[in-house]
């Protein structure tokens, strides 16, 4: 990286990348293509670098942990978007009804322009590298800011995205929470942040003063109702397994489990067995690491005063936390009103159905709501009364790393969606094309109007009654 690069500001970048987007658009469906596929052969080419710098910047993080949600994940949406690139691409023309005939309309989908990526810390690849792909795959320019709590990825990201991808394109700015602030503030055509709801909320309003739209990618309290026709052994491997992921600092995460009453002590055993086989020994190198010594003070003060049941037998000592279940922790208890980013599993039990909704319902809206048990009418009433940004059934977390579906939040958890053509089309301007021919009757409807008006607006008129 010369240091030209390194001295350039937050506001200098951004007019760079808008100065070539004036002079030669979006990119051209040839150089996503080239782009996306040189990104891909340079990720992997660094994939173990990055697994370094990752665990280092946790202080210990599981390198297959790295390697399957940071590495697998992008690589997978990256060959989707160059696959599909084609269809997407491809303009959708749109049926006109009577009077607008014999018109011709489509829409075309065009880039943006110039978007701004913030991403967070718990993953600190994936979550600047999907969306770039997005945003590459529309064909826009990006101004990227990786988090500034995991600095040595940060520097491996812009290191790696100058070196492979042109600065006319994409250019890489680290620096601490204000040149985040201060990308909100430009003047963008797109803006996708990833992080806290609190810190959405400034992202947002910065955007606003220049009318920048945004997708925020949000945290939130994602339940998981085991219903009564659950398979419980099954359903408790993989809940302990989506929880324990990433040491718990996942967004996607269980963040609280609504189970039968009469199975609570099974749950408690169940999981104790779940955890114990994922990680079956005290020096386990698949276990990660909390970020920051604050994190794990805040997981110590989300614990006190609730009935706990650790999960190993064994000491666990930091920079990892001990997973433990919370047992039946009041409503109103922090734990049960704030996202707890780590491996504590509140398990509350319930007498009927819809008092394990009532819960859900008086939580802000989530990210995820993960049903565990049949498809049936009580999977029905859950799915028809509460709001997420998705359901999973009988697992967890899954669901955000299958590139074909959209991402993304409701409410408090965020808006917008993206991955796969969900991202592409998020960072594409859906352009009308509307093409009136020769002859039309819509030339009828003017000034002075006469009986073919009159016959033109009788069945139009009637036919809204419909």
């Amino acid at each position: 990286m010369d240091a030209s690069h390194r001295s350039t500001s937050v506001e200098d970048g951004y007019e760079s990348l808008k100065a070539a987007h004036r002079i030669s658009g979006g990119l051209t469906i040839a150089d996503r293509m080239e782009i996306l596929g040189t990104l891909r052969s340079s990720l992997l080419d660094r994939a173990e670098a990055y697994a370094t710098a990752v665990s280092a910047d946790f202080r210990y993080r599981s390198r297959h942990e790295t390697l399957l949600t940071e590495i697998s994940v992008v690589v997978s949406a990256i060959d989707l978007a160059i696959r599909k690139l084609p269809k997407w691409t491809r303009p959708e023309r749109i049926g006109l009804t009577w009077p607008f005939w014999p018109a011709k309309a489509q829409v075309v989908r065009q880039p943006r322009g110039v978007a701004g990526i913030i991403g967070p810390s718990n993953y600190p690849v994936q979550l600047v590298l999907l969306p770039l792909v997005s945003a590459i795959s529309a064909g826009c320019r990006a101004i990227v800011k990786p988090s500034e709590r995991t600095p040595r990825t940060a520097e491996l990201l812009e290191d790696h995205i100058s070196k492979t991808i042109d600065p006319t394109i994409v250019r890489v700015f680290t620096g601490d929470a204000a040149v985040a602030a201060r990308i909100a503030r430009l003047p963008l055509d797109m803006i996708l942040f990833t992080g806290s709801h609190s810190v959405g909320v400034e992202i947002a309003a910065a955007a606003a003063t220049n009318l920048t739209p945004v997708v925020l990618e949000l945290g939130g309290k994602s339940p998981v109702v085991v219903d009564r026709s659950a398979d419980l052994n099954l359903a408790v491997t993989r809940i302990v397994s989506g929880k324990l992921l990433n040491g718990g600092q996942t967004c996607v995460a269980p963040d609280y489990v609504l189970v039968p009453a009469e199975r609570m002590v099974e749950f408690v055993s169940l999981a104790r067995d779940a955890a114990q086989k994922l990680h079956p020994g005290r020096e386990t190198r698949d276990y990660s690491a909390i970020l920051t010594d604050g994190a794990i003070a805040r997981l110590r003060s989300l614990e006190a005063d609730h009935v706990i049941e650790p999960l190993l037998p064994w000491p666990v000592s930091a920079p990892r936390y001990r997973p433990a279940l919370v047992i039946n922790p009041t409503l109103d208890s922090v734990i049960m009103r704030e996202e707890i980013f780590g491996p504590l599993l509140p398990v509350l039990g319930y007498e009927s159905l819809d008092e394990a909704l009532r819960i859900v319902r008086n939580l802000p809206e989530p990210l995820a709501i993960y049903w565990f048990g049949d498809i049936g009418e009580s999977f029905e009433k859950m799915a028809a009364s509460t709001a997420s940004g998705a359901i999973s059934v009988n697992d967890t977390v899954v669901h955000a790393a299958v590139p074909q579906l959209p991402f993304g939040g409701v409410g408090q958890s965020g808006s917008g969606r993206y991955h796969g053509e969900a991202g592409f089309r998020a960072f594409s301007n859906e352009r009308t094309v509307f093409v009136q021919s020769r002859l039309s009757l819509t030339s009828l409807l003017r000034p002075p109007f006469g009986k073919s008006a009159d016959r033109i607006l009788q069945g139009l008129l009637k036919q809204r009654r419909k």
